[in-house]
């Protein structure tokens, strides 16, 4: 399941992505184990675990776009600008996904992270632990709404 589940996210942000762009989607499945293992662990549908697992790709691929970027490398304008295609990507996939809750969530800690960057810190970010502690936010809330009702 996990393959056919990497398998239609690529080919559903392959159709999104911007084909001028010229960025090719290259994560490994074992780059994309965090994530299974978090969607595991929630009780999703199928079309929500590939919106989720997009939004982990595209954030994944942008930082390692970002740490890429090396004073005086000859592809450094080229990483640079994919980084950025890819972050502004990530908004644009997760709105038409409808998945705004979840950007409001992560936003703090990837201006953050993104703020450290600047700083020469080039500390790892962990996109799957963000969106983790969003779905057991979001599972309290409606546990709570469920209880209330």
């Amino acid at each position: 399941m996990n393959r056919q589940l990497i398998e239609d996210t690529f080919r559903q942000l392959q159709t999104e992505m911007s084909p001028v762009a010229g960025i090719q989607l290259d994560l490994s499945p074992a780059e994309c184990e965090r994530m299974l293992a978090v969607l595991e662990r929630h009780d999703l549908e199928y079309d929500r675990k590939i919106r989720l697992l997009g939004v982990y790709i595209i954030l994944t691929m942008a930082e390692q776009r970002h740490m890429d970027c090396i004073p005086n490398h000859p592809g450094l304008t080229r990483n640079i600008l994919d980084g950025d295609y890819l972050y502004s990507f990530y908004l644009q996939f997760a709105v038409h996904c409808r998945e705004l809750d979840l950007v409001a969530f992560l936003a703090p800690s990837i201006k953050k992270m993104q703020i450290r960057r600047s700083n020469g810190d080039f500390a790892a970010y962990n996109p799957a632990a963000g969106i983790d502690e969003f779905l057991l936010q979001e599972s309290r809330q409606r546990s709570r709404t469920s209880k209330a009702i």
